[in-house]
């Protein structure tokens, strides 16, 4: 089962990659978000086919961004956001997949694929869903929490950490005062403003990779930050001797959605192993154990079907259906994002 993939990827790529990795050590190089992979994975691609794979991680979309603009690396596996995806594509830095070297494509749910910003997934396969949601260390907020309140409460100064980043920032707090998520109208960012500038004197950072490190720490007693981090900072404490706990808050009113894809970028070098990798993932073995590590859900409908109840059953991953549908998508505002840019502003400035 392991090597079924390999044979179902075509002749021709197990003949001009696979096949040759043996005697020359052809290289993959992915570029992903990081604590967003199994790790064991990797080591099992690199066994069987025999390449070597070179793993690095980004922060930001705009880092990922960067990196493809400038040939920085010439990566040939990618995972951009929703977000990302639609700049990436608008700037010609992405290539075409060939669906018939994915063979495991069927195994994702068709609910996850044709979503606005690559309607026939002609360049991207989805990877990993997630939610925008608040972690909560337990041990030290005690009141019963069950939306955003804990971000801000006067009592937990200095031990909040919000996301660097914008749009999902002014989001949360228009989502925080019963607003639309992706509202460009004046009065309501004017008060998403004024919500925050408020906030800024208890927020401790504002940091979108050291959120889950620190509310492990107890550095920071409430984060916002994206359901599988959060999720993985509890399993690591519920790992260790204490009996601390991190609790994933999603909004009972609705949060902003989001999904990770697999794309091979314009200037890949690997373009033969890169959909070999891609289809790796989308193995349902492999894609069940990927999802249990990193605690996001996963679009692939057969891997579901291989994951434990008590997974399948935890609300902060796999979402319900009436909360779902009171959830978004992060919209592109094209020129309206210059209003964002300008809280965004006032309230780092």
């Amino acid at each position: 089962m392991r090597r079924a993939w390999l044979k179902s990827a075509g002749a021709a790529l197990a003949t001009s990659a696979i096949g040759g990795c043996g005697k020359s050590r052809f290289t993959l190089k992915v570029f992903n978000w990081s604590d967003y992979i199994h790790e064991d994975l990797i080591a099992e691609f690199e066994r069987d086919t025999g390449c070597a794979v070179v793993y690095d991680n980004y922060s930001s979309d705009s880092e990922l961004e960067t990196r493809l603009a400038t040939g920085a690396g010439s990566y040939d596996v990618v995972f951009p956001s929703d977000r990302a995806l639609t700049a990436l594509l608008a700037k010609g830095l992405l290539q075409p997949i060939e669906r018939s070297l994915l063979p495991n494509f069927r195994h994702l749910d068709p609910k996850y694929l044709g979503r606005p910003f690559d309607p026939k997934n002609r360049f991207s396969v989805p990877y990993f869903l997630g939610t925008l949601a608040v972690g909560v260390r337990t041990d030290f907020v005690s009141q019963p929490v069950t939306g955003l309140e804990p971000l801000f409460e006067i009592a937990h100064r200095q031990r909040i950490t919000m996301l660097d980043d914008m749009e999902n920032v002014v989001a949360v707090a228009l989502c925080h005062l019963n607003l639309p998520l992706n509202s460009v109208e004046s009065a309501h960012l004017e008060s998403a403003q004024r919500l925050l500038v408020q906030q800024k004197p208890l927020v401790q950072a504002y940091t979108s990779d050291s959120y889950r490190e620190r509310l492990i720490s107890g550095e920071a007693w409430a984060a916002l930050g994206w359901s599988g981090d959060l999720l993985q900072a509890d399993n690591e404490l519920v790992g260790s001797s204490n009996k601390a706990h991190v609790a994933v808050v999603i909004p009972p009113q609705g949060t902003m959605l989001c999904m990770d894809s697999m794309v091979i970028p314009s200037q890949a070098q690997r373009v033969d192993l890169a959909h070999a990798f891609i289809n790796f993932l989308l193995d349902p073995r492999v894609a069940a154990l990927n999802a249990q590590k990193v605690n996001y859900a996963t679009p692939n409908a057969s891997a579901r079907a291989l994951l434990p109840s008590a997974t399948l059953a935890n609300r902060s991953i796999y979402l319900p259906d009436d909360l779902i549908d009171r959830c978004t998508w992060l919209e592109d505002r094209g020129q309206q994002i210059e209003a964002i840019e300008r809280v965004w502003r006032l309230v780092r400035g």
